[in-house]
């Protein structure tokens, strides 16, 4: 019965899904209805704009259709390119693919299809450089308009017309369920669409304008359910969030006296304000930006000598298992037996695992450091009272609460543990200050004096021999290389594959050396088993995608090539030469590009002569907007998609601003707010409980 259904019923009883195909939406994480109708497009191709091929004028996006002529390949300074000859009785056009040989076989000769690009005079005609195409059915080519079709995320065995197709069952079914929940004045104010339309126009839209006010009006909500949760959580750790009292840090001045350095000025501010937090009895909550090799791990292990030294556990959650390692190598060396450390991760074998969570669960074990294992039911704590998180981005606030609540495991159910959470990955103040805004934010601003600038190089592609002479000369040394790519396998992209790239290469110019290959789309354990060869050595060069931009020492790796960097923003480029460096040898990172811009050759020349993190960043936000910080989709920001949804800085801080009145209605008026309240107690419950249910 109507009555009954909701939009958390599985999409597998939908119309046209089924259970094999259910599974296919599974691997993109859409179960129910709800997943699927917020499976949003990120972007839109139009083919609205349909004119005369003879009326096409280079540096204009434009939709052409018209009949394949011919298909041919080219040389072109870029690379091997096919060449498709395109005409519609008015001239001739032609659609250029740059590295993807297959795709010819796509274009039949006397077949129709539509495309649409931004048009060049190149070669002594028109050209249009990896278009949206296309076959239309018919056998006459007619210049009429085309429609704007929205473009998904996808997996194999689903096309974006098979997706329209299942949205379109779903809001045919369970439209009337959809609600606005955005107070009234709210949206008039911002210029709003009622969200059962935004819904409907971002997948169905009538106009590319229409589809950008949908966009516009979803990533609105989500940014507003998200910033009313974290003002609710940080409103109630500050009401009612009892941390544990740090009342001594002699063994901790005792630990940092014996480092083998003397600490920067930045981290002996970050340490006194992290103590003050601590010794408050109120539960900290400080997020710890630091350059890669600025000595945050230093500062962590502060934290925990001290929970140790006032009775407590510490907890150390880090995304990788060869980050997980690396640190526990580290912490050991550092603490040298001031505390108890063991470590616990995916790996760890029955006998040990248990072992080691009966010595946590007696007070045994001071400090645990693992990877999400740590998350698991069975692991409980004596007396939990700080926990620690490596590379925020890679944990939501909901990872963070769950070990939070764990603390309730212990003696004392009134203590919330004090959180540090660290981060290497440079966001600007004003941006980290609306993603993160249940933290506090410190700043280690400063490198250990003696640590050398990775030399910084831009190549042209017909230089690239240059590069990997380079790197056949250190690894004969014995030194090693990361070679790293934008995409995994060749695409529409037309950019440098990582698998394409390591057979080339060990075919080619690293014939002989040991070259491994990482990327996302590996299982997560052959991820890990590579990783863990580089780090023993065995591996010489590896090649792979940006999984390698956070937390891999290898302190013998002293090159990198960094193909088609112009791919990347400055801030990850900034992260990934991070990896090198790290050692005693002088390192030196190449960025491999044939900028399609001015504005890219002239952001990989900032690359070449900057080396502030903070500052590149900040040039990132300006030019690209928040979305290029955290990829398409990033646990560290709970259900929202930053970049498919066009999310931007003002955006952000309106939406803030509306969350904080809300928030601060809440303690008078909330009449009309009873569904918003909802969806936020929906979607973050767990948070805005945490907060404030103590």
């Amino acid at each position: 019965m109507k009555s009954s259904m909701t939009l958390d019923d599985e999409i597998r009883y939908l119309k046209g899904v089924g259970p094999a195909r259910a599974q296919r939406f599974a691997a993109l994480s859409i179960y129910t209805v709800r997943d699927l109708l917020e499976h949003y497009p990120f972007r839109v191709d139009d083919y609205s704009k349909l004119r005369p091929i003879d009326q096409v004028v280079p540096g204009e996006d434009v939709t052409i259709t018209g009949r394949v002529l011919g298909v041919s390949s080219i040389h072109t300074t870029r690379g091997p390119a096919v060449r498709v000859e395109i005409s519609d009785g008015t001239g001739v056009l032609y659609l250029v693919f740059y590295h993807m040989p297959y795709i010819a076989a796509s274009f039949k000769r006397g077949s129709i299809v539509m495309a649409s690009g931004k048009a060049a005079w190149r070669r002594g005609s028109m050209e249009i450089a990896h278009p949206v195409w296309q076959v239309v059915s018919g056998k006459t080519v007619e210049i009429r308009k085309g429609p704007v079709l929205p473009v998904y995320h996808l997996t194999q065995g689903l096309t974006s017309s098979a997706v329209r197709q299942v949205v379109r069952t779903a809001l045919e079914k369970y439209g009337s369920l959809l609600k606005s929940i955005l107070p009234e004045d709210i949206r008039h104010k911002h210029q709003l669409m009622p969200e059962p339309d935004a819904v409907y126009q971002i997948h169905f839209p009538e106009s590319v304008e229409a589809w950008q006010a949908a966009r516009r009006t979803l990533a609105f909500r989500e940014m507003l359910l998200f910033q009313m949760a974290l003002l609710l959580m940080k409103q109630g750790l500050e009401e009612n969030g009892a941390g544990p009292r740090f009342a001594s840090f002699a063994r901790a001045q005792e630990f940092l006296s014996r480092l083998p350095f003397s600490l920067t000025k930045a981290q002996e501010r970050v340490i006194g304000e992290i103590s003050r937090d601590l010794s408050q009895g109120r539960a900290m909550n400080r997020l710890l930006q630091g350059d890669v090799g600025s000595g945050k791990t230093v500062v962590a292990a502060y934290c925990l000598v001290a929970a140790a030294e006032n009775g407590f556990q510490g907890a150390f959650l880090v995304p990788t298992e060869v980050l997980a390692q690396q640190h526990y190598r580290n912490l050991k060396r550092l603490l040298d037996g001031t505390a108890t450390v063991e470590i616990l991760t995916g790996s760890t074998k029955p006998k040990e695992r248990s072992a080691i969570l009966e010595r946590l669960e007696s007070g045994e074990v001071s400090i645990l450091l693992g990877t999400h294992a740590l998350l698991e039911p069975g692991v409980r704590w004596r007396n939990l009272g700080l926990v620690v998180t490596d590379e925020q981005h890679r944990f939501g606030v909901r990872q963070r609460l769950v070990l939070q609540e764990k603390a309730q495991d212990g003696h004392d159910h009134r203590l919330i543990p004090h959180v540090l959470v660290m981060s290497a990955t440079p966001i600007p103040r004003s941006l980290a200050l609306t993603l993160y805004g249940d933290l506090d934010i410190s700043v280690i601003d400063e490198l250990p004096p003696g640590r050398k600038r990775v030399k910084t190089v831009a190549l042209h592609p017909s230089e690239r021999r240059r590069a990997y002479d380079e790197v056949r000369r250190r690894v004969a040394r014995g030194e090693q290389a990361y070679v790293v790519c934008p995409v995994i396998e060749e695409g529409e992209s037309g950019r440098v594959s990582a698998v394409e790239t390591w057979e080339d290469l060990r075919k080619g110019y690293l014939r002989g050396l040991s070259v491994g290959l990482v990327h996302g789309g590996l299982p997560s354990h052959q991820k890990e088993s590579v990783m863990k060869e580089f780090v023993a050595g065995k591996v010489q060069v590896l090649v792979s995608t940006t999984v390698i931009e956070v937390g891999v020492d290898v302190p013998n790796a002293t090159v990198m090539v960094i193909e088609d960097a112009d791919a990347f923003g400055l801030a990850t480029l900034h992260q990934l030469r991070g990896r090198v460096g790290r050692g005693s040898e002088e390192s030196i990172c190449f960025l491999v590009a044939s900028p399609r811009s001015k504005r890219a050759y002239e952001r990989l020349r900032v690359m070449c002569s900057t080396y502030d993190g903070l500052k590149l960043a900040e040039m990132d936000l300006a030019e690209r907007g928040p979305g290029q910080f955290f990829g398409t989709r990033q646990h560290g920001l709970p259900d929202i998609n930053v970049t498919d949804l066009g999310i931007d800085l003002d955006l952000m801080a309106q939406a803030r601003e509306e969350a904080a009145a809300l928030v601060e209605r809440l303690s008078g008026d909330v009449s009309g707010m009873a569904d918003l309240l909802a969806e936020v107690k929906r979607k973050y419950g767990h948070v805005v409980l945490a907060g404030r249910s103590r």
